[in-house]
């Protein structure tokens, strides 16, 4: 497997470690409903694992105590950028 992949798209080792950063995107960028990537999959040309907008929702983007921590965590992330 190479780092790189010619969908030019982030690659993820693991699709534990793309759905943390999946979670992650969602707290820094704030999507409103329908925007941003919901999911994540392996990739037949590199193996790794890159986020998606396409298809259902993620489970873990669905999962109510996900959802409260991201919340919370973006509300945290705002206050932050606004006291830098």
């Amino acid at each position: 497997m190479s780092d790189k992949c010619i969908s030019g798209k982030k690659c993820f080792e693991s699709e534990e470690l793309a759905e943390e950063a999946l979670i992650q995107n969602h707290i820094r960028n704030n999507y409103r409903g329908g925007e941003g990537p919901v999911n994540v999959y392996q990739c037949d040309n590199c193996g790794y694992w890159h986020f998606t907008s396409k298809g259902d929702k993620s489970e873990k983007l669905r999962d109510p105590e996900v959802l409260e921590f991201i919340e919370r965590e973006r509300r945290a992330f705002d206050w932050e950028r606004k006291l830098r």
